[in-house]
């Protein structure tokens, strides 16, 4: 096939993508990550859990004037277009047959297509992205104070998207470290992008900065193999796997020493690729986590066939239509009726979820383990529902809100794990999850209880000796660890491996537990158990649902040492 010559003005290249999106995002199914997000939009702040908060702001522009999926997902369809033009000016403007070919080289890209409707923080990081890479090319060419100031805006408008942002400037700033530090514009954009950036560092200190610690030392698994690989393959394949032989040969035989935005954009390439190939020792690695290496690998071959490799130009073509029709075919595939599918619908989450609210009737529900499925029910049904968190799940955004002591002594349908250990669970199947589901009369809400030792706990843990265990408790409201789904208290044990174990205390006077103040006691020491491994160990304390793992994060976490 060969490039068409005829002149198109970009603007219908654009109307056509806004349209398609617009339609893509009103008809296809929600994952659940972006009804947590969608929840995120409910209680705007600057910072949340897991992420800044610039997924909620785009979410928060269409949810309450636009029905359902696209009035969730309208802010982030604003914002692809939006990358769209600013890609058509990264790509100096090209017109005619050449604004064919960056269309085409633009659309096949797997991640543009996929952040083009879907509502994740991928798409204001993708955005900015763009944006920073074009403020950083003016003044790579032009650093007046003006540029520097243009610079720092994008530079905070990527740290308010997703925390990559970071590697992104590091990465580009990188080979000209030196000149920078020499020229006052960008003192005025490393400043003013910091204090723009000001307000969420502030809301994670009062914070106790939760997603720092989630994400620099939540995501710390035994290495294994399988990541490393997964990890490669990804990569092979998520940037538009026709494509890739051009794009290695780009970085083999285009080397572009004397234009410092293109040795740039190959800095950023390769930086980002080692970077998540070293975060493979700690963990698997998401696809989605080099998304925005499409813009620097799209820029620099582009500029490739349009300079020295212009015999590239009709294959790469091809290639990108080829690549294009396929996304075509899974796009169509998502809006399709489940009935017309010989396959399970992708992310059908509605049918489950009208079942589970037949069953809950008036009940709020309560999850145990998954702010996903918390927050899918609330988005289809439009009923109350929530998540707690025991130690076999990791903490979330629900655990900084405290809304849920609305549901405090209330009858409640909860939504517990197959593992469970409940005889009165009833089996329930969302779309992928065997669970079980059991009603609670006088549900009772112990998030916001903090324990800790009265007296310093001894630094060995000998087993079979005991240790004598006494915890000061702050208690946000009445509780009754006998009413509803009843209470227990456990000790924790955590090791560096991974594994979790965790034995029940057993306080007096543990029947009642009043607000405010008090101390545990007990009518005997705990005994550390024989079968306890040996080593460094980290201790923690919680209150748990009874046939549930001990809740999480209720207690500081202390060393000691098993022997």
């Amino acid at each position: 096939m060969q490039i068409p010559r005829k002149e198109i003005n970009p603007l219908w290249l654009l109307i056509g993508w806004l349209t398609v999106n617009l339609i893509q995002a009103a008809f296809s199914p929600l994952d659940a990550d972006e009804t947590y997000y969608w929840m995120y939009a409910g209680d705007l702040a600057w910072g949340y859990f897991d992420h800044p908060p610039a997924v909620a702001v785009l979410i928060a522009l269409g949810k309450d004037w636009l029905p359902g999926s696209l009035g969730l997902r309208f802010g982030h369809v604003l914002a692809s277009t939006a990358m769209m033009a600013a890609m058509w000016h990264l790509l100096a403007k090209p017109q005619g047959k050449m604004l064919w070919l960056a269309a085409a080289l633009v659309f096949a890209q797997p991640f543009f297509n996929v952040y083009g409707f879907i509502a994740t923080p991928d798409g204001p990081l993708l955005l900015f992205s763009v944006l920073y890479l074009l403020a950083y090319r003016r003044f790579l060419s032009a650093p007046s104070i003006t540029n520097g100031a243009l610079w720092g805006l994008t530079m905070a408008g990527l740290l308010y998207s997703k925390y990559h942002g970071v590697m992104l400037i590091f990465f580009t700033v990188l080979p000209y470290l030196f000149w920078l530090l020499r020229q006052p514009g960008a003192w005025v954009a490393a400043l003013g992008g910091a204090a723009l950036f000001a307000p969420h560092l502030w809301w994670q200190y009062s914070n106790d900065y939760p997603s720092f610690r989630y994400h620099l030392s939540g995501r710390d698994d035994a290495y294994e193999l399988k990541f490393t690989l997964e990890y490669l393959l990804n990569q092979l394949v998520i940037f538009s796997p026709l494509l890739t032989y051009h794009y290695i040969l780009t970085f083999i035989r285009d080397r572009p020493e004397t234009e410092r935005f293109a040795v740039a954009c190959r800095w950023l390439v390769i930086g980002f690729l080692i970077f998540f190939l070293y975060t493979t020792t700690k963990g698997g690695t998401e696809a989605q986590w080099t998304a925005l290496l499409s813009i620097p690998l799209v820029y620099l071959l582009f500029r490739a066939v349009t300079g020295r490799f212009i015999v590239w130009q009709s294959r790469v073509f091809n290639l990108s239509i080829i690549t294009i029709g396929l996304l075509i075919v899974a796009r169509l595939l998502l809006i399709a009726p489940r009935e017309a599918l010989p396959f399970s619908k992708p992310f059908d989450h509605e049918p489950w979820t009208k079942e589970l609210a037949e069953r809950a009737g008036d009940r709020p529900v309560m999850v145990q383990n998954s702010y996903r499925l918390a927050s899918l029910y609330q988005f289809y049904t439009g009923k109350p529902s929530w998540t707690f968190t025991d130690v076999e799940y990791r903490l979330n955004q629900y655990d900084l809100w405290t809304a849920d002591a609305a549901f405090h002594d209330q009858e409640v349908l909860v939504l517990g794990q197959k593992s469970w250990d409940n005889p009165q669970g009833i089996p329930f199947r969302t779309q992928t999850r065997d669970m079980l589901t059991a009603n609670v009369d006088n549900f009772q809400v112990v998030k916001g209880i903090r324990l800790e030792p009265a007296t310093a706990l001894p630094e060995v843990f000998s087993r079979g000796k005991e240790v004598n265990v006494e915890l000061s408790a702050i208690i946000p409201r009445s509780i009754r660890t006998d009413s509803g789904l009843p209470l227990r208290l456990f000790i924790i044990f955590h090791y560096p491996d991974g594994d979790i174990l965790y034995w029940k205390l057993r306080p007096e006077n543990f029947t009642e537990l009043s607000s405010g103040e008090r101390l545990f006691t007990y009518g005997a020491p705990f005994v550390v158990p024989t079968d306890l491994p040996a080593g460094a160990a980290e201790v923690e304390f919680g209150l748990g649902y009874t046939g549930m793992p001990p809740l999480r994060g209720e207690s500081e976490r202390f060393e000691i040492v098993v022997e």
